[in-house]
């Protein structure tokens, strides 16, 4: 894990990097918010931007939104 992955909190924003773009095609939803941490340390809980409910995504699908 970078430095940067490892520093991720709840309440950040973040957006699909270009590995979770490939991934997730369906998704038409880049940027998201963090709600909270999956059950190992390279899941992360967010929810996507005009959605209800949150998903757990692996930490290298994202990157903090500047």
């Amino acid at each position: 894990m970078s430095s940067e992955e490892e520093c991720l909190r709840i309440g950040d924003r973040v957006r699909l990097s270009e590995l979770g773009k490939q991934r997730m095609t369906r998704n038409k939803a880049t940027t998201a918010k963090v709600v909270g941490f999956g059950r190992t340390d390279s899941r992360v809980r967010i929810i996507f931007d005009g959605s209800s409910y949150p998903v757990s995504i692996h930490i290298s699908y994202l990157e903090r939104d500047k």
